[in-house]
């Protein structure tokens, strides 16, 4: 999935990219400065998210977002804004906005909202025809779901990095319960992701065995060490 920043103000535009390929979530991360070049990229190529950061006139962002809902764009956009005005944040989110941030936003905050973007998209994009029940986890952007888009194997990069960067940061050993626990996936959807770093020499696995019940299998993140 690719992401598009449009920032006139060039230094948080990289500020943003920067953070934006650090969470892994992207495949690509490109920026344009206006809302003209914004739309030229947006009808050119296929972003799956947009960040939209314009000033100093708050009417830019605005603009943006109905040229998009014109074009009939299928896109989630992030808005970036100083504006707190509720009358200005309702407008934003009649004309479509997956999550409004009012600047300064905290890094956290920021990679939420990307992380609940991505996966609200990806919800979107594995169906033809949604349930009632498929319907209502998309609305709460709080279950992430892979598509079946690796020959029927149903790795999607995105959700790869994501887990990768998790896992990254665990210096214990982690079960895949822990994992979905703390990234709001289902067990199976996180089993299926660690198996598949295990086989890439992501992790290696140890059985735990307790007093009674089966072995449960623990996971441990493997460090790349530096060239010598």
């Amino acid at each position: 999935m690719k992401c598009l920043v449009v920032c006139d103000i060039e230094a948080s535009a990289d500020e943003k990219i920067q953070f934006l390929r650090e969470l892994n979530l992207f495949s690509s991360v490109a920026s344009a400065s206006t809302a003209e070049q914004a739309i030229v990229k947006l009808k050119k190529y296929s972003y799956g998210i947009v960040i939209l950061d314009l000033g100093p006139s708050i009417e830019e962002n605005m603009r943006l977002l109905k040229q998009i809902r014109a074009e009939k764009i299928f896109v989630c956009v992030i808005m970036m804004s100083e504006e707190n005005r509720v009358e200005y944040i309702s407008e934003a989110f009649s004309y479509g906005v997956s999550d409004y941030l009012i600047k300064p936003s905290s890094c956290k905050r920021f990679s939420e909202a990307a992380m609940r973007s991505v996966s609200k998209r990806e919800c979107l994009l594995q169906y033809q025809t949604m349930t009632q029940e498929e319907i209502d986890q998309c609305i709460a952007q709080n279950v992430f779901i892979a598509p079946n888009d690796d020959k029927g194997k149903g790795i999607c990069n995105e959700t790869f990095y994501f887990i990768k960067s998790v896992v990254s940061e665990k210096k214990d050993g982690f079960t895949a319960a822990d994992i979905a626990n703390e990234t709001g996936l289902s067990r199976i959807t996180v089993r299926k992701y660690l198996e598949r770093m295990r086989e890439n020499g992501v992790l290696k696995t140890e059985l735990e065995y307790g007093e009674v019940g089966r072995p449960q299998k623990r996971y441990y993140y493997i460090e790349k060490q530096p060239d010598a």
